[in-house]
């Protein structure tokens, strides 16, 4: 089966028809919908194989008329180099801007969040990122980092508190 009969769409459909579709399938079979169990294994494997089938339909789609993923990259190499520089703010701007939500996208959002230690919602952002691509150690890397962050932030505010009423540590 291709990308375009996974989405159930037609190998002419626009980039926006494309996303259109994504976004009508990864809301209905989203694994977080369903109660750990079978059927929640069930939608992680259908949401894989919509990822899949997403991913190669947009890059179809973009090398079709001429722009996309190059693009798209050399966008995204820029929002790191923001990162990089310090300039978290900026690149926040810069990745709302985008109309696709790419495992990259994903993880340099979540990245941006950390630095302006929205932590909790850098887990979502970071955990969409290694879901999307399984395979990505820098994506896994990334949101383990982050959990760490999220449990040593968590255990230094509850011993803050502690302090504070006169408890013992």
């Amino acid at each position: 089966m291709n990308g375009y009969e996974v989405l159930n769409i037609p190998a002419t459909a626009s980039l926006d028809e494309i996303r259109v579709a994504y976004r009508n399938l990864a809301r209905r079979w989203h694994p977080d919908r369903f109660m750990p169990g079978p059927e929640r294994d069930w939608a992680n494997e259908k949401m894989a194989a919509i990822n899949a089938a997403y991913r190669a339909c947009i890059d179809g789609a973009s090398q079709d008329i001429g722009q996309g993923p190059l693009g798209e990259r050399e966008a995204l190499k820029r929002v790191q180099a923001l990162i990089d520089d310090g300039k978290y703010q900026t690149a926040r701007k810069l990745l709302m801007g985008f109309d696709t939500r790419c495992a990259e996208w994903n993880y340099l959002f979540g990245a941006v969040l950390l630095k302006l230690s929205e932590t909790q919602k850098a887990l979502i952002y970071l955990s969409v990122a290694a879901h999307q691509a399984p395979e990505s150690v820098k994506y896994a890397r990334a949101l383990k980092e982050a959990r760490q962050l999220d449990t040593t932030r968590r255990l230094n505010n509850l011993f803050a508190r502690r302090v504070r009423v006169g408890e013992r540590p």
